[in-house]
């Protein structure tokens, strides 16, 4: 298994997740759903490191990442703003987690060409990412999510910032990462969204799972 939740808890103020159990294959496409405040954030949240768990554990590729820093623990995360450096252009932008890393330089040009050629942006590498469309905002930051090739992928409302013409595009893009093996988690609110995505969907409410199928 690429991810094992095991008896997982967190409290912030009145609110209770968990325990959470659930697991997740190598190569998976897990639709995490759920109404506003049914916990969707948070389990995205502690499963990035972005939070510690109350109990619990989180074991990514068999190894416990329960309390591992977010920069150590290989996962991927997309938030719902992509969250790109405006004053970076596109190649700087994918190639900024391998200079965290301190990757080579041979190393990053690279990998950079690499996904900018797989997502169909070579074009735009020279570019300001403020002059970019939300489909093509979207690639980037879906490049410099997988730069460092993390285990899991977290995308959070990934489909839901974008207009409903680009959205069928964005679906596609989204298939094509799964076929190409890459393991993610698809955090959303519309469940009608991840038809023909998903392998395995869980729906939270209240903090608990309310099904898994």
């Amino acid at each position: 298994m690429m991810l094992q939740i095991e008896s997982l808890e967190y409290s912030v103020g009145e609110f209770n997740l968990g325990p959470l159990s659930f697991e997740l294959e190598k190569g998976g496409y897990l639709a995490i759903s759920g109404p506003s405040g049914s916990g969707k954030s948070l389990l995205m949240e502690l499963i990035a490191g972005l939070r510690r768990a109350k109990n619990g554990k989180i074991i990514i590729d068999s190894a416990n990442h329960t309390f591992t820093p977010p920069r150590e623990r290989p996962v991927g995360l997309l938030f719902q703003d992509y969250a790109l450096f405006p004053h970076l252009s596109v190649y700087d932008n994918i190639a900024f987690p391998l200079r965290i890393m301190k990757k080579e330089s041979k190393v990053i040009d690279s990998r950079v060409k690499t996904l900018a050629d797989y997502f169909s942006i070579e074009k735009l590498t020279g570019r300001d990412v403020g002059t970019l469309s939300g489909g093509e905002r979207q690639r980037v930051a879906l490049a410099r999510a997988i730069a460092y090739e993390p285990n899991i992928l977290i995308l959070d409302e990934p489909l839901s910032a974008l207009d409903e013409d680009l959205r069928e595009e964005a679906k596609q893009t989204l298939a094509d990462l799964k076929k190409m093996g890459q393991t993610i988690i698809h955090v959303t609110h519309n469940r009608n969204e991840i038809e023909g995505l998903a392998s395995k969907s869980i729906a939270l409410f209240q903090g608990f799972i309310k099904s898994e199928f």
